[in-house]
């Protein structure tokens, strides 16, 4: 999503003191709030034609595969399912603690 809203130096500046100077994610939220959307977009890197065979070798051998990735948590499961590397019902779950490695 493409937003944005108006806000003066000041006005931001005071919003960063009050909110722990945007350390986490969570302090930043007040930015997200009362904006105004000009455009909505989404991405998809298709995997690779070979991902998917060489995770279920990797499975059938007792290798544990594990996805590195910036991508937020939902996007990261969305691609691990596509991969084989989690299936729908550990997504849903929530209980994939080896597959994905922060970093």
């Amino acid at each position: 999503m493409i937003a944005y809203k108006d806000i003066s130096l000041h006005e931001f500046n005071e919003l960063k003191s009050l909110n722990n100077n945007f350390e986490k994610e969570a302090d930043r939220e007040v930015l997200e709030k009362d904006l105004c959307v000009i455009g909505i977009y989404g991405l998809q890197d298709p995997l690779r034609p070979e991902i998917v065979g060489s995770v279920q070798k990797c499975h059938k051998a007792g290798i544990t595969v594990r996805m590195v990735t910036g991508d937020n948590l939902d996007t990261a499961k969305a691609i691990a399912i596509n991969a084989n590397i989690l299936t729908q019902e550990e997504a849903d779950s929530g209980e994939f603690p080896d597959a994905f490695m922060e970093g």
